[in-house]
């Protein structure tokens, strides 16, 4: 599994991976006086790109491909229809993606590949996800905050990578690998997003409302793939 330089995507087993791309968007931040009507566009266009640079066979979203929850938009149907042309492309569904499931794309709950379940991460994992090396979830579009030797704050998106709590996958799944570990990935849309921060404990899905997984001895990664330890000993 390789995460990619300076982009929220995994390239593993020629396969691309993505999640939260949150196509349609256009539409919410319309509302809040933001124009910007090709947005989406711009967003597979740089997907486009990463495809041609790995020179990937298949394209996975995990979950809230689009933006508006309750059925397809047309800006959504176009693009997607865009990469069913050119690639081998499955969707694994998340909460934003009512209705995507009734037209032509591949679109499942969950996805293994080789050594990594593939989840949302908005529900209970699938037993047979447990099993993996790592389980991949997006759903948290997770950022980190920083804040400088001047108070000033900056955010930016940031892989987690978190170690098990065994004693608590124990009450939910009777099997599992004992030394999985989840990889929170960040979202491709960078529109959304919001910092994760230590001792958090709502807004966070089944996986880390339920302590599956040690949330503050995460190992935090930025883009770059330099190292800034664990979230715990990050300054807030």
């Amino acid at each position: 599994m390789d995460f990619l330089y300076n982009v929220p995507a995994i390239f593993h087993k020629k396969t691309l991976i993505v999640g939260d791309t949150h196509f349609g968007i256009e539409q919410k931040i319309k509302k809040k006086g933001i124009h910007y009507s090709n947005f989406s566009s711009t967003i597979a266009e740089r997907l486009e790109e990463l495809i041609k640079e790995t020179k990937a066979k298949k394209l996975v979203i995990l979950g809230d491909v689009k933006d508006y929850i309750l059925s397809m938009d047309e800006t959504t149907e176009r693009i997607l229809n865009r990469f069913a042309d050119i690639i081998d492309l499955t969707i694994v569904k998340g909460n934003h993606d009512g209705g995507i499931e009734s037209l032509k794309w591949k679109t499942v709950d969950h996805l293994i590949i080789d050594n990594l379940g593939l989840v949302h991460g908005h529900s209970w994992p699938d037993k047979k996800v447990m099993g993996a090396d790592y389980l991949v979830s997006a759903h948290q579009h997770p950022q980190i905050e920083m804040i400088d030797k001047l108070g000033k704050k900056h955010v930016e998106p940031a892989w987690f990578v978190l170690e098990p709590e065994k004693k608590n996958i124990k009450k939910h799944y009777n099997e599992f690998n004992d030394k999985i570990k989840l990889v929170l990935m960040p979202a491709f849309n960078p529109l959304v997003g919001s910092p994760i921060k230590k001792d958090q404990k709502s807004h966070l899905g089944p996986i880390l409302n339920n302590n599956l997984f040690k949330l503050n001895d995460a190992i935090v990664y930025r883009l770059d793939g330099s190292c800034l330890g664990k979230l715990k000993n990050l300054r807030k």
